[in-house]
């Protein structure tokens, strides 16, 4: 007599059963765990590029405003002139834009040769926890020597 495969009453056991998923879930857990760390890495490397965006924006509007309007705001405040704020659009993220004189003094030449201005931008977030900053700097010099622009 032959019996065929679906008349047998041979199957896999429950330990059978066991010991099979016990394998596939110790192959698949560091897998879990890898996509995991690469989706927390990825989300971090957004809000990194995201931050460093904010900050060029910021440097470019100063930079637009040319040496004379940035002096002068550094002027009226008689100090380093600081801001802070909020970016609309962007909710977690901080700015802070700072302005000052720098001067390049060479070693002979009096008064100084050339009177810069630094702008430093610094675009702060908070990712799981702990507060993470990018700072840029960049120097303004005046269109002539001397600070006019005519």
């Amino acid at each position: 007599m032959v019996k065929s495969i679906l008349d047998s009453m041979k199957g896999y056991t429950f330990i059978e059963l066991l010991v099979a998923l016990t394998i596939l879930g110790l192959v698949i857990a560091p897998f879990l765990g890898l996509f995991s760390t690469a989706f927390l890495s990825i989300s971090g490397s957004g809000r990194q590029t995201t931050a460093v965006n904010l900050g060029r924006e910021q440097m470019e509007n100063v930079r637009a405003l040319g040496y004379p309007a940035v002096y002068e705001l550094y002027r009226q405040e008689n100090s380093p002139a600081h801001y802070e704020d909020e970016i609309p659009g962007y909710p977690g993220f901080r700015r802070a834009t700072t302005v000052e004189p720098f001067f390049l003094d060479l070693e002979g030449i009096s008064p100084p040769a050339l009177e810069l201005m630094l702008i430093e931008v610094t675009v702060s977030w908070e990712q799981r926890g702990s507060v993470h900053k990018i700072s840029m700097a960049c120097y303004l010099a005046p269109d002539k020597p001397g600070g006019d622009s005519d």
